[in-house]
C-alpha cells in the first residue's frame, strides 16, 4: 500500500504543549513519523510547534497569522521529508532550516503577489511593494546576523545600536580600539560581499 503523509492538526493553532520525556525521543518518532506514524508526528508537532513559530517570528519579524503559515508549510514539508534525527539538538538544526525555508518562499510568493498587484494597480500597489522589499531586506540581515560569532555580533551592537565609540566598545570586549576597528570593517565588508552574492543568486 502507499505510504501516507502525515497532516499537522487542523486548524493550525498552538497546541497544548506535551510533557517532556525522561529521555531523548527524537531519534525513535523521527524514525517513526518518516515511516508515516501520524501519531509520531503529532508528538513532534506539538513539542516543537513553539520553537518553529519562534523561529519563524525571528527571522521575517511578521505578524502571527503570516508566521502560523510559515509554519504550518514548515511542518507539512517536515512530515514529508523528515530523516531520521539522532537527538533534539539535530532536530533544532533541521528544524530551523526548513522554517527558514519556508518563511523565504512566503517572502517571495507574496513579493510575487504584490508585483502582479502594481502592474495591475500601480498607484496603490507601491506602498505596499516598498514595504515588503523592506521586510526582505530585514529577514536577510537577521539571518546574516545569526551566522556570526556572539563576540561579532556584540561589537556590531555595541557600536550601531548603543552608540559606542571604538574604545568604548573595545573595553567591553577585552580588545583595543584599533582591533575593533579592524574587526567591524571586516565583518561589515564579509556582510556586503554575502549581500552581493545573494542579489545575484536571486536575479530573474
Amino acid at each position: 500500500m502507499p505510504q501516507t503523509t502525515p497532516v499537522p492538526p487542523e486548524p493550525l493553532s498552538p497546541p497544548v504543549a506535551a510533557k517532556a520525556p525522561a529521555a531523548d525521543e527524537t531519534e525513535a518518532l523521527t524514525r517513526a513519523t518518516a515511516r508515516g506514524d501520524t501519531r509520531a508526528f503529532g508528538v513532534l508537532y506539538a513539542r516543537w510547534f513553539d520553537h518553529a513559530y519562534a523561529t519563524a517570528r525571528r527571522l521575517t519579524g511578521r505578524d502571527e497569522a503570516f508566521c502560523l503559515d510559515v509554519v504550518q508549510e514548515a511542518m507539512l514539508k517536515a512530515a514529508r521529508r523528515i530523516p531520521t534525527l539522532p537527538n533534539e539538538a539535530a532536530m533544532s538544526a533541521w528544524l530551523c532550516t526548513v522554517v527558514h525555508r519556508a518563511a523565504l518562499d512566503a517572502l517571495r510568493s507574496e513579493r510575487r503577489r504584490l508585483v502582479r498587484e502594481h502592474r495591475a494597480h500601480p498607484h496603490t500597489a507601491h506602498t505596499a511593494r516598498t514595504t515588503t522589499d523592506l521586510d526582505d531586506r530585514i529577514a536577510w540581515l537577521r539571518e546574516r546576523l545569526g551566522e556570526l560569532s556572539v563576540q561579532d555580533r556584540s561589537l556590531l551592537a555595541a557600536r550601531f545600536v548603543r552608540g559606542r565609540t571604538l574604545a568604548q566598545a573595545g573595553e567591553e570586549a577585552g580588545l583595543t580600539g584599533d582591533a575593533v576597528h579592524g574587526r567591524v570593517r571586516r565583518i561589515l565588508h564579509r556582510l556586503r560581499l554575502a549581500q552581493s552574492k545573494d542579489a545575484k543568486e536571486n536575479q530573474p
